[in-house]
């Protein structure tokens, strides 16, 4: 039996091209709140994925990605299963540089996230989720390289 990802990017952003330069088939979201968690939830269901990675950009970021820890919603906090430690010693393997971030923002991402986590939780799920925000594409200096490191730490972790 194989690993399976469930990959996540926002259409229309930097996300959106990680996948695309990676080759990774994944969910993309049509930066619509409720319909963005109503097709994961929807995929989740489906009780196939041991791995679900979610990417979103960060604006005023450069060069770094930024792993998030937790969802906040209405006062109350979500976190992930996820590894983030060793995720982010991953990253550092390949000369990326990294933040463990507590905030994954108020919009968006955080909803993604939020209610990814909140359906894992609340059926019992063993997949594990994590969510990692990158900068938007202009601000990456060599987007081949950045990619190529993703993918490695993605395989890195999928396969530990």
């Amino acid at each position: 039996m194989g690993i399976n990802i469930l990959f996540t990017a926002f259409r229309g952003t930097s996300s959106e091209l990680l996948l695309e330069e990676n080759g990774w088939q994944g969910l993309l979201l049509p930066n619509d709140k409720e319909k963005d968690a109503e097709l994961l939830v929807q995929e989740l269901s489906s009780g196939i994925y041991n791995f679900v990675f979610s990417f979103g950009q960060k604006p005023n970021i450069k060069n770094k990605v930024y792993i998030e820890t937790a969802a906040r919603n209405a006062g109350e906090i979500l976190e992930t299963g996820f590894d983030c430690g060793k995720l982010a010693d991953a990253f550092r393997g390949e000369r990326m540089e990294v933040r463990i971030s507590h905030n994954a923002g108020t919009s968006f991402c955080n909803h993604i996230y939020w209610n990814g986590l909140k359906y894992i939780r609340e059926n019992g799920l063993k997949v594990k989720m994590v969510f990692v925000h990158i900068p938007i594409r202009k601000n990456i200096s060599d987007f081949g390289k950045f990619c190529v490191s993703i993918q490695s730490v993605v395989e890195g972790m999928a396969n530990s």
